[in-house]
């Protein structure tokens, strides 16, 4: 069965829908926690230092969730995931509301903050790994980019769906978007179970008895190259995630925290419309190979940083998000769909799960990172960011073609 198949072709759309929900979650993080820091009494650092020191359960639940996939399906461990960005994401909520209300504070608030997040991180880590082995599973070498591109598209498409119901939910209260992405989250669940089909050829992998295990280790040469590629990106980018909010207030002079959110939702909104046209359309008619992609992620994400470390005014930094988003829409095809291709089929979901804590490496150095820079110059992230994905634009030019094997 290939994934021209329709039972397939639904099945990946069903995918797509729970990233795009995981998505409005992850983008709810950044345009309402992020910037309610100060408001419950947290500073920058505090802040960031919280949600470093909790994203560490990432590094491990990712890769676990990953071999999980390999062993028992890709259909359970993906409604795990989705059921658990739920449960964290009403856990956030109702937290930042005992911090707003004064019910907890302090080291307290910090440390209610600190679990609330590691709930998330140990379940919702399922979704990702679940998600690209799933695709890996039924596409082929030429349809591979192709279907890493639907679920970056899918990722896309929350990150502008979230600010669109923050905004449009928050009339009903700041924390009431957060409490609606939670519901979506199980709604999704829910959904999955009832129509999500695991992939045959993983069935069939489980019914060959002389189908080795997966052996693939996190040192593993065959997927360095990508793990420190995802590692530099979303360090930097999560470090922008966390340091935007204060550079909008700092910087550009606006003060009023229903105004940051919604200028911090625009912004995202820039980065995750160019991706979703990018990938979602673009990508899905036109076959450029994984390691074209992979070069050219690079440079696009240093060119967005530099413009808007020099970015005179609020349109200015929206083209930097925008140029962002060309980075992002090559990378998920680039990166993921390179590294899918140099490991075997038994070894689709433990690999997926290793980029997964290669890119956990930015939450959790991110926030602190973004938040240490910005205390030297609000536009210090971005100048040290944009250096360092130029010499990653570099870096990715001695990364060789995936030997082709035609798997299907």
């Amino acid at each position: 069965m290939t994934d021209s198949s329709n039972t397939y072709t639904y099945g990946k759309y069903i995918l797509a829908t729970g990233v795009v929900i995981f998505a409005i979650g992850q983008s709810l993080l950044f345009i309402i926690v992020a910037p309610m820091a100060r408001s419950i009494g947290l500073s920058e650092m505090e802040f960031g230092i919280t949600f470093s020191l909790a994203n560490v359960s990432l590094i491990f639940a990712a890769p676990y969730w990953g071999r999980k996939s390999d062993a028992i399906g890709r259909k359970p461990v993906f409604i795990i995931g989705l059921f658990g960005s739920g449960v964290g994401t009403w856990a956030m909520a109702y937290t930042l509301h005992l911090g707003l209300t004064g019910v907890v504070a302090g080291i307290s608030l910090m440390a209610v903050i600190f679990l609330s997040r590691i709930i998330y991180g140990l379940t919702a880590s399922a979704i990702y790994p679940s998600a690209a082995a799933y695709i890996a599973d039924v596409t082929n070498w030429q349809n591979r980019a192709r279907g890493m591109a639907l679920i970056g598209s899918a990722n896309s498409m929350g990150s502008i769906l979230g600010p669109a119901i923050g905004g449009g939910l928050a009339f009903m209260g700041v924390l009431f978007p957060m409490y609606a992405a939670a519901a979506i989250s199980v709604i999704g669940a829910l959904a999955a179970i009832i129509w999500l089909r695991e992939p045959e050829q993983h069935r069939e992998r489980k019914a060959n008895k002389n189908t080795p295990e997966s052996t693939l280790k996190f040192t593993d040469p065959r997927l360095r190259p990508y793990m420190i590629m995802w590692a530099t990106f979303f360090v930097i980018f999560i470090s922008l995630n966390f340091v935007t909010a204060f550079y909008i207030q700092d910087r550009f002079g606006v003060t009023d925290m229903a105004d940051v959110m919604r200028t911090a939702g625009m912004m995202l909104a820039c980065m995750a419309i160019v991706i979703t046209l990018i990938q979602g359309i673009l990508f899905q008619f036109i076959k450029l190979s994984p390691q074209f992609l992979l070069r050219l992620c690079a440079p696009s994400f240093s060119a967005g940083l530099f413009t808007m470390a020099f970015a005179p005014s609020l349109p200015f930094l929206g083209a930097g998000f925008a140029l962002l988003g060309v980075a992002f829409a090559c990378a998920t095809p680039g990166i993921s769909g390179s590294a899918s291709l140099t490991v075997e089929p038994h070894e689709q979901g433990a690999a997926a799960g290793y980029l997964s804590a290669a890119n956990t490496t930015g939450a959790i150095l991110g926030p602190i990172v973004g938040t240490s820079l910005y205390k030297l110059q609000p536009n210090a992230p971005m100048l040290i960011g944009g250096t360092l994905m130029a010499i990653v634009g570099i870096y990715a030019l001695t990364i060789p073609a995936p030997v082709r094997r035609d798997r299907k």
